[in-house]
């Protein structure tokens, strides 16, 4: 074994697993790398919520659209919406 990996075992609920990968097994992941990839976002954006990761990678996204409506006021936007 690699000095630089460990072996995780847990016990879950067989039910929630197979629910689980069923989810993840539609959008193409197996369950383990699944979990990895969460464990990493959880690591990068320091946080395991994972509504606020999608929210910080969406303000992301955005900020690298040069093509993006920018506002100056909540009024502006307001406004736009009335029209």
């Amino acid at each position: 074994m690699n000095a630089k990996t460990v072996t995780c075992s847990f016990v879950l609920d067989r039910d929630v697993y197979n629910a689980y990968k069923s989810i993840v097994s539609r959008n193409g992941e197996n369950v383990k790398g699944n979990i990895v990839r969460y464990m990493q976002s959880v690591i990068q954006y320091d946080t395991p919520n994972a509504d606020t990761i999608l929210a910080i990678q969406e303000v992301q996204a955005l900020k690298k659209d040069t093509n993006k409506k920018v506002y100056s006021s909540f009024s502006e936007i307001l406004e736009e919406l009335d029209e």
